[in-house]
């Protein structure tokens, strides 16, 4: 492997510890954000259950009466089901990405400080080769030439081993990596898809359960028609 190729290497190897930082800062942002939303549920749910606002009001249909007060007692068990999902999907995340890129940063730092300790040992071969020929350059023949050759013959052993290990190993990291992070993401998209599964299915029953029209328009023209309503009021008109 030659220097460029060897530096190139290296640049891959930093990139991907930069790559695995961000990915898991990504992802705690966001099992954050989904931790915020099935809490907020929750307590919206609680807040409007003990309102005025809805225990003042009934809600009857002809096909299925129901009460404001089912209603919300089925909301507030969505709710919570949704909160438990969420926290099911977030244990996943972060057992299937965020523990296993910290690993990959942890396996990284480990990388980058042997390319250092390389990058030392050609420091250090480097200097003592240029002693040596200072003094080979006066022409000296003591005891102390003689310590300086084995120290650079030591030198260059140490730096030939580690650049011979990170030539053979680099090139297999990444061909591993690759097949190391793969099933992660995997784990992590069944694991979206599943929680998305069970929010449908729990907004789905509670849907059914209010037995409203699923036509968004009609659920649009029926609030208009009842704002409409209350505008009628002599007390609601502006002067």
């Amino acid at each position: 492997m030659t220097t460029r190729d060897f530096d190139r290497e290296t640049r891959r190897v930093e990139c991907l510890e930069d790559n695995a930082k961000s990915l898991t800062r990504n992802i705690q942002k966001q099992d954050k954000a989904f931790d915020e939303f099935s809490k907020g549920q929750v307590k919206l749910v609680n807040d409007l259950t003990s309102s005025a606002f809805i225990n003042h009001y009934q809600l009857n249909q002809q096909t299925q009466p129901s009460s404001s007060h089912e209603i919300m007692t089925n909301w507030k068990q969505t709710s919570q089901k949704i909160y438990e999902q969420t926290n099911l999907m977030n244990e996943m995340t972060t057992k299937t990405i965020t523990e296993s890129s910290k690993r990959l940063v942890m396996a990284m730092n480990n990388v980058i400080n042997s390319i250092k300790k390389r990058e030392q040992s050609l420091n250090d071969y480097l200097k003592i080769q240029n002693k040596l020929d200072k003094i080979n350059e006066k022409k000296m023949t003591t005891n102390k030439l003689e310590q300086m050759q084995k120290q650079l013959t030591d030198a260059k052993q140490q730096y030939e081993l580690k650049n011979s290990l990170l030539t053979q190993e680099l090139p297999i990291l990444h061909e591993r990596r690759a097949a190391f992070v793969y099933p992660c993401f995997e784990a992590f998209i069944e694991a979206q898809a599943h929680y998305c599964e069970q929010l449908e299915d729990a907004y789905n029953g509670l849907v059914n359960i209010m037995n409203v029209d699923s036509n968004s328009n009609s659920i649009l023209d029926e609030i208009n028609t009842k704002l409409a309503g209350i505008k009628t009021l002599s007390i609601v008109a502006s002067e």
